[in-house]
């Protein structure tokens, strides 16, 4: 995978986050996730997963930090570790898998009675399924919820505490 195709992926899986982050309700439909998990109408699990992303990797000082005055390189190497410490968390915690096998750009039929919620068909759509098209986006869904189940005491809404080293 090259860097422009990274910084896309991270770039639409960014917006993405910020948009269930917006718009919980909407997201939730999109998942299914077993009975015994997280109550689906957590209102905190989606501050716990980003609490979890910032102490491993950071995610969220990477996000805040103005970037246009580093150069490409020290960009790289900061996305470098965020990227395989934030990959490996959500990995723990979730276990993202593709919604489809096939790679970007393979050629794929999409039979009819396809699930729209887990395949968007784009572009010159005429009639009905079934549909040949070109996999722009494999898609993503999570098959495991394990979030840390309580917040600290008295630390709803905190992301991550402020630190300051007393000398």
């Amino acid at each position: 995978m090259g860097i422009s195709h990274f910084f896309t992926v991270f770039k639409i899986a960014c917006r993405s986050f910020m948009q269930a982050f917006k718009h919980p309700e909407k997201a939730q439909q999109l998942i299914e996730f077993p009975a015994q998990e997280e109550p689906k109408n957590s209102a905190t699990s989606h501050l716990k997963l980003l609490a979890y992303l910032q102490h491993s990797g950071r995610l969220v000082d990477f996000l805040k930090e103005e970037i246009q005055t580093f150069s490409d390189a020290q960009i790289g190497l900061a996305v470098r570790k965020i990227h395989q410490e934030c990959a490996k968390s959500l990995e723990e915690l979730v276990t993202v898998r593709p919604l489809i096998e096939e790679a970007e750009g393979a050629t794929i039929q999409i039979p009819k009675g396809y699930n729209p919620l887990e395949i968007k068909v784009v572009g010159n759509v005429q009639g009905e399924a079934p549909f040949t098209g070109t996999v722009m986006h494999r898609g993503w869904k999570a098959h495991k919820l394990s979030l840390p189940h309580k917040l600290k005491e008295g630390a709803t809404g905190i992301i991550c505490p402020a630190e300051v080293e007393i000398k």
